[in-house]
């Protein structure tokens, strides 16, 4: 038994109904724009002592299962990546298997994977591996990426939020991996980590986590590239406009890199990543040296493939050479830059940083940007902030700009672990479950952005601050009985009643909305 075109069926993402304004947060930390302007955030997610890891991992699964109508005897694979810890050895996967009790399905591959951020993608690693093995028995996989993030000092608080993702995947999907084509960047650094058992903080080294994301990304970026090069399949530009497609023309599937999606501790440094890779881009276009071995394995590829699905659907593979497809002012403008600069590392100007911000940002607003929704208005979901971004772009782009696209993945994990991968919409598959709706007309008609923007509860400051006070004083207590808050749940949402003095927790269910 051999999988075609593994990839996402379906996605559903859960956030919490309380909220902070980061312009109430900068008022009442006396930095007016720092947040909202500097970091680019306008919300942060909250999550009271009732909402732990394991009660937002039921909630987005018990979503999804239901609009799916899902039977779950067909999963066969079940992973959570978080790093939110409320057991050093009991898995969050384990309280998800209770789902799974009344249907009777026991056998169920998979555990929990936890490296900061990155444990998500682990998990999504692993679920296609598991689909593309000897073991795949011909079921579904499921993976849930999920956190809250807090943090003790003022100053780290507005890069906090909170929310889970989770992913469906099988053959003949309608997000599609690109198939072996995996860059990997992993080092031995101390940039965030959480030592203390007894606190939900973390210890944090802002100025190297960024340069560790800077480092890890160019790191993944040029792996990337040069993987795609070698197979001949497609060329690698974050500079390139998606091409011209006509109505008339057969389906068609993109040649190179569309949109993107990254890992998105605030959406600042998300647009400054782009420029990075823009910088890097023309890097490679002006140093000869930068593209040893390209030229011999883009000469192996043909210009125009012709590339069957399992569905035995013929799909065209449109190729375009870098050079045709750079916008010619932004290569001119950032070529001018690579020739006043001999720096290797952008972060370390900020005048040259800001310069390749400026010169890419129209592209920015069309192929990153759609991404960025939660990433503002819920802040950092840890492991389910990348997910979370794809959800986003989905919700914001209409279909007809996605069919055939092809969608860069960025992920990184401090301590550090870092990724990058790539998908594409199928041209012509249905994606009627994909979502709870895709794009509409207008994109705050959407079912999923409307319940962000109308549905949810606002916060005072010192509302906020109480819950963190409470967070903070009954963080691994036992026995312990959290405050009600019925506001900050969803209708349907699982929430944490009750934790005994043997540290058992108990949970129950919201009703569901009439």
């Amino acid at each position: 038994m051999r999988a075609n075109d593994v990839g996402i069926l379906a996605l559903e993402v859960y956030f919490p109904r309380y909220y902070v304004a980061q312009s109430d947060l900068e008022v009442a930390d006396e930095c007016v724009g720092k947040y909202t302007k500097g970091l680019g955030q306008q919300a942060l997610g909250v999550c009271t002592l009732q909402e732990d890891i394991s009660s937002i991992s039921l909630t987005v699964v018990n979503n999804l299962v239901n609009r799916l109508n899902l039977d779950l005897r067909n999963v066969g694979f079940l992973e959570v990546g978080t790093e939110t810890m409320i057991d050093k050895s009991k898995s969050t996967k384990t309280i998800l298997m209770r789902l799974f009790k009344e249907c009777g399905n026991l056998d169920v591959e998979g555990a929990d994977v936890k490296n900061a951020c990155f444990g998500g993608t682990a998990a999504l690693f692993h679920a296609i591996d598991w689909i593309e093995s000897s073991a795949w028995d011909g079921r579904l996989a499921l993976v849930v990426a999920g956190d809250i993030a807090i943090y003790g000092s003022k100053a780290a608080r507005p890069t906090g939020g909170a929310g889970a993702v989770a992913i469906l995947l099988g053959p003949e999907a309608p997000l599609v991996f690109d198939p072996g084509l995996r860059a990997h960047h992993a080092r031995d650094q101390y940039d965030f980590y959480k030592p203390d058992m007894s606190s939900e903080y973390p210890m944090v080294d802002g100025k190297l986590s960024m340069r560790c994301y800077q480092e890890s990304l160019l790191s993944c970026y040029r792996t990337y590239k040069r993987k795609a090069t070698v197979r001949g399949q497609f060329d690698v530009t974050v500079l390139s406009s998606p091409p011209f497609r006509d109505p008339n023309a057969p389906p068609a599937i993109s040649q190179t890199i569309d949109y993107m999606c990254f890992h998105a501790p605030f959406s600042r440094l998300v647009q400054k990543a782009f420029g990075w890779l823009a910088l890097e881009d023309v890097k490679s276009q002006t140093d000869p040296s930068a593209n040893t071995g390209t030229k011999a394995a883009t000469n192996a590829s043909a210009e125009n493939s012709i590339c069957t699905s399992s569905l035995g659907d013929e799909v065209e593979i449109q190729a375009k050479r870098p050079s045709q497809t750079i916008d010619p002012i932004i290569f001119s403008a950032l070529k001018g830059l690579c020739d006043n600069n001999t720096s290797h590392s952008p972060i370390s100007d900020r005048d040259l940083e800001a310069s390749c911000v400026q010169a890419s940002k129209d592209l920015f607003a069309a192929k990153v940007e759609p991404g960025l929704v939660f990433a503002k208005h819920i802040g950092n979901m840890y492991t389910a902030s990348l997910y979370a971004c794809l959800i986003s772009l989905l919700l914001s782009v209409p279909l007809r700009d996605l069919r055939g696209r092809r969608i860069m993945m960025y992920s990184y994990g401090s301590g550090l672990l870092a990724a990058m991968f790539s998908l594409y919409v199928h041209p012509t598959r249905s994606v009627t479950n994909l979502l709870q709706s895709m794009c509409t007309s207008h994109a705050r008609d959407n079912p999923i952005f409307k319940r962000l923007f109308e549905s949810r509860t606002r916060l005072s400051i010192p509302q906020f601050e109480e819950i963190l006070e409470e967070r903070r004083k009954l963080h691994n207590t036992a026995p312990c009985t959290p405050s009600e808050h019925p506001d900050g749940l969803f209708p349907g949402s699982y929430y944490l009643v009750h934790v005994d003095e043997r540290y058992q927790r108990t949970y129950e269910k919201m009703p569901t909305a009439v």
